[in-house]
């Protein structure tokens, strides 16, 4: 039975919500990104500094910080919050480098064949 159901297509881990495409968890660090936007727009300032003018190190710091709570919720067994809090922190860094930049990932052929 399980055979036939993956033969035709059917993919039992994403209806069980274990798995998602690599569009689809995108798509949910996009929206976090668009979320931090709208909560944080004009507020991007904390003791004067902008965000634009916040130091990497700075940037690590929250993401640390949110990473604490993520090992925090798998401690008290909470997948879902800890989920949340790792999409928070997968945003964060996206936000880091919207403002650092993003070094390129040199592929080599070797790994492409």
């Amino acid at each position: 039975m399980i055979k036939n159901t993956i033969k035709n297509g059917m993919n039992l881990t994403k209806i069980n919500n274990m798995k998602m495409e690599r569009k689809e968890v995108y798509k949910k660090i996009d929206d976090e990104r668009t979320y931090q936007d709208l909560k944080w727009g004009d507020r991007m300032e904390i003791n004067g500094v902008k965000d634009a003018d916040k130091p990497l190190s700075e940037w690590i710091n929250y993401i640390e910080f949110h990473l604490s709570k993520a090992k925090a919720a798998i401690y008290h067994l909470n997948a879902q919050e800890a989920k949340a809090e790792l999409r928070k922190v997968t945003a964060i860094g996206v936000r880091a480098l919207e403002i650092h930049g993003c070094p390129d990932r040199i592929i080599s052929n070797d790994l492409k064949e």
